[in-house]
């Protein structure tokens, strides 16, 4: 009488390297796709919270009739802004801060909840996100960058006195090139690379032969401050006076 052999089945040492090489090639064509997109979500999201602080900005406008620079806010402190006219608590603000026009948007809560956006650093930068506002031709309160009006000049500014903008810490290579690829384009067949969307923007002004760019309403410099010894600071356009 036969008696019969039980096999049992498995993978060959060959049919589990092809299934790794597969994996492989797979992860290598899906994973920059999803990073991709996960940058393009945070870049929505960043354009969200800059157009939340406008109609927050204008709201004020339309109500007071004037955009307090930061200086202004530190003099007088936030709770003089505040529309209940018995007052409150003095607003304070993290270590290593001053107060900003973005502070006052802020602590009147029904105008704007918080300053903050998915991008940027601000851990390793003493002021976080922010929204300042400041005369055209000083040095920005927030961030250092001179805002003159002529070469660094937002393109929905117009003839402003006063400038209102949002700014953003630490952003990565691919952050600030996508940002400004959403913000400031389109650009032409001359910018191609990550640097070269941030380079068409400088706060050093626009430069018309890289990019097509006509005007930006996102700016970028070196970083003040930054972990990795090659980020950018951003300047997006809120509102002007």
């Amino acid at each position: 009488m036969k008696t019969s052999v039980k096999q049992n089945s498995a993978f060959t040492l060959i049919e589990m390297i092809g299934v790794l090489a597969i994996i492989g090639i797979l992860a290598a064509v899906v994973a920059p796709r999803v990073i991709e997109s996960i940058r393009d979500a945070k870049v929505i999201s960043t354009v969200g919270s800059v157009n939340s602080a406008k109609t927050a900005a204008i709201n004020y406008y339309q109500r007071y009739d004037n955009f307090p620079t930061d200086a202004e806010v530190v003099a007088k402190g936030v709770k003089n802004y505040k529309v209940d006219p018995t007052g409150g608590t003095e607003y304070t603000v993290s270590t290593g801060e001053a107060l900003s026009f973005g502070d006052v948007l802020v602590y009147q809560s029904q105008l704007l909840e918080q300053e903050k956006t998915p991008m940027g650093n601000p851990a390793t930068d003493s002021q976080g996100h922010a929204i300042g506002c400041s005369p055209v031709g000083t040095p920005l309160s927030i961030g250092g960058a001179n805002y003159d009006g002529v070469n660094f000049r937002f393109k929905s500014s117009g003839s402003a006195t006063r400038i209102v903008y949002y700014y953003i810490p630490n952003l990565t290579v691919q952050e600030a090139a996508s940002l400004a690829a959403k913000v400031n384009g389109p650009f032409d067949n001359t910018a191609v690379s990550d640097e070269d969307f941030i380079n068409a923007s400088l706060t050093s002004g626009v430069n018309s032969g890289l990019g097509g760019l006509e005007g930006a309403n996102a700016f970028f410099q070196a970083a003040a401050t930054s972990s990795s010894g090659n980020e950018y600071d951003a300047y997006l356009y809120v509102s002007h006076q």
